[in-house]
């Protein structure tokens, strides 16, 4: 079994984890070919600094890392399991009727297909903060929080919390580059947890 260059373009994107004889084992890399036409890999994260393949050593396994499918019907169920009770009534509604496969609000579909973006936010508040955010979720109590920053490569962050004239309560979170109205908007699911919904 050996990496070649034509195992490389028929196989281009894809990432694999490759055993040794000696028990090296390259995890989740990608295979291409450098400028000086030797074969090499992208480990990690790393998008531009490949390293040598080691060419020398006897291969015992390759597995291809499949990408994992993100699905709508999916997306709905990861929503769903995350939305506090009292929170989003109309949002679980939506997200109830992709699993049913009831036609839905086309705007929801927009912002949640592919793969979700979500965020732990307790990291920004200190602990009487995060009381306050929580009470607000378990009384549907309006709430405000914001924290402005001092540096230009900073954001400022703010928490709205407010049941409307419908009588659903709903939670927003953004993160605003510095003394700007743009930046990007998530929804609070839940006291700790936000999705990602837009940029502005």
């Amino acid at each position: 079994m050996e990496i070649t260059k034509k195992f490389i373009e028929e196989n281009k994107g894809k990432r694999f984890t490759i055993k040794f004889e000696n028990g090296l084992e390259l995890k989740n890399i990608k295979l291409f070919v450098s400028t000086c036409g030797n074969i090499a890999y992208l480990s990690g994260r790393f998008k531009r600094r490949g390293l040598s393949f080691p060419i020398y050593d006897t291969i015992t396994g390759i597995k291809e890392i499949k990408k994992k499918e993100h699905t709508y019907v999916g997306n709905a169920k990861t929503i769903l399991k995350k939305i506090h009770p009292n929170a989003w009534d109309d949002l679980k509604v939506e997200m109830k009727n992709v699993i049913d496969g009831v036609e839905i609000n086309q705007d929801f579909e927009w912002h949640f297909k592919g793969k979700l973006n979500l965020k732990n936010i307790t990291q920004y508040l200190r602990t009487g903060e995060k009381e306050r955010l929580k009470n607000a979720f378990d009384n549907r109590e309006d709430y405000r929080w914001c924290r402005t920053t001092n540096h230009h490569r900073g954001r400022d962050l703010s928490i709205s919390c407010e049941t409307g004239s419908d009588g659903k309560f709903r939670a927003y979170f953004s993160s605003e580059y510095m003394g700007c109205g743009n930046g990007d908007y998530w929804l609070l699911l839940n006291p700790t947890t936000a999705i990602f919904y837009e940029t502005d």
